[in-house]
Parts: C-alpha cells; sequence; structure tokens
C-alpha cells in the first residue's frame, strides 16, 4: 500500500505508525514555492491518512515529533538538491 501526501503533519503521523518513506517528489512552483510530495509506504497506510484526515488520529507525541524531524530534514535536503536517505 501506498499514499502520497503534501501535508507534512499527516506524513509524520503515518511515520509515527509505522510507515516509511519511500520517496519525496517536488512539483512545480505553486504561489512562487514548490510543492513537496510524501510517498509513504506499508501495511494500513490508507487507514492511518483515514485516522488523520477525519480528527481520529492518536500518536505518541515523541514518536510523532521525530517523524515531523526527519520528514522536515528529508524535505529540505531534498529542496537543496542534496541526497539524505529517506
Amino acid at each position: 500500500m501506498r499514499v502520497a501526501t503534501q501535508d507534512l503533519y499527516c506524513g509524520a503521523y503515518i511515520l509515527s505508525k509505522g510507515g516509511s518513506l519511500e520517496e519525496v517528489k517536488i512539483a512545480g512552483a505553486r504561489g512562487g514555492r514548490p510543492s513537496v510530495t510524501f510517498v509513504l509506504a506499508g501495511q494500513g497506510v490508507e487507514e492511518l491518512a483515514r485516522e488523520f484526515q477525519s480528527g481520529q488520529a492518536q500518536a505518541n507525541v515523541t514518536a510523532f515529533k521525530i517523524a515531523m524531524m526527519h520528514l522536515k530534514d528529508v524535505m529540505f535536503a531534498t529542496l537543496r538538491g542534496e541526497r539524505l536517505e529517506a
């Protein structure tokens, strides 16, 4: 299963619940800024995305923070053109 999202918080939630970051895509500028899409994979990622979008998400705060920091690091490295392990 795979899910693509531009929502940093949704991506961090999925990562904090055991999903894995498969790819980071950069699309053309939207309002002068590039658009970043996170592609996440793993068992149940679609259900996790639905939980998040419906307001039913519950996460360990520490795991969520670590996932958020990781996504930001990967996102900014990708935007700078650096290669960072997803």
